[in-house]
């Protein structure tokens, strides 16, 4: 078996910090290590162990001088893949890096297969995370090689725009529309109702010096209404030779209502009950 060029022990990994031909050199600090106290030779070994410093840095993010090394690396990387899971053209073109969306989602697939394997003991990883992840990953890439059409033609196709005015998977604004949708702010306030009559509320749009530059149609707020209490009912929850539970349920009414307890002898004359231990049933919000 093909062996993995990024965590196997019997490769030489320095091909993936080949330098670019031209770009200056300059006398900066091994990235990745937080031992300040090293000696610095033992701290830029301790660096040139690791993974590239531009390796898992989104694409588009990676700086122009790294920017050589990282397609370098990234091809080797590709040349490796196709090989070990025998993909053939229809999986990935051989202008595949002509593509974004084919260079994008094999630069994820490198980043991860580095991950699983990153840590060189057994574990679980490769198994649950990345073989999974390439049969998957093998689908995509099939469809978006077929999208391109690079294979059916022979050889490297341009994407073909179908408007004048924009390139092949670029948008055709209306920026008009767009400004007044981006521009457009939002925001709520909860407001009490008044206790009688009717408040009306407006909101207006205003400038940091103040100036307004438009204002709500005004909007009326009644009085909040108070449910009429339909019914107070009591209903037994447990019985025992010693005591009973009993529930009660009130219907409608204001919203602050609490729960009085009475007792009477004879169903007449009545007295509240001891409830000091007990909770009050208050049903006010707040």
């Amino acid at each position: 078996m093909t062996g993995n060029p990024w965590v196997d022990d019997e490769d030489d990994d320095t091909w993936l910090n080949h330098q670019a031909p031209s770009p200056k050199q300059t006398n900066t600090e091994a990235p990745g290590s937080p031992l300040p106290y090293l000696e610095p030779e033992v701290e830029a070994a301790l660096a040139a162990d690791g993974p590239p410093e531009w390796l898992g840095t989104r694409w588009r993010d990676i700086e122009p001088g790294q920017q050589w090394d990282a397609w370098n690396g990234l091809r080797r990387w590709v040349d490796w893949f196709i090989r070990e899971y025998r993909l053939t053209t229809s999986d990935v073109p051989p202008c595949w890096y002509r593509h974004p969306d084919l260079t994008a989602e094999l630069y994820a697939a490198m980043c991860m297969e580095y991950k699983v394997w990153e840590e060189q003991a057994p574990g679980l990883a490769p198994m649950m995370m990345w073989h999974p992840n390439v049969a998957q990953l093998r689908s995509r890439l099939k469809d978006m090689t077929h999208e391109a059409g690079c294979v059916q033609a022979g050889g490297h196709k341009e994407p073909v725009a179908y408007s004048g005015t924009v390139g092949a998977y670029e948008l055709d604004y209306d920026e008009d529309d767009w400004i007044t949708a981006a521009s457009t702010i939002r925001t709520e306030k909860v407001i009490d109702r008044p206790t009688s009559g009717v408040t009306f509320i407006r909101a207006r749009a205003v400038d940091p010096d103040g100036v307004e530059h438009g204002a709500s149609d005004p909007l009326g707020l009644r009085a909040r209404s108070v449910a009429d209490a339909g019914s107070v009912r009591l209903a037994y929850t447990s019985a025992t030779p010693g005591q009973a539970g009993v529930a009660v349920n009130i219907t409608g009414g204001p919203e602050d209502l609490s729960v009085v307890w009475e007792e009477s002898p004879d169903g007449t004359t009545w007295a509240a009950m001891n409830t000091a231990d007990e909770p009050t049933g208050d049903r006010s919000q707040p």
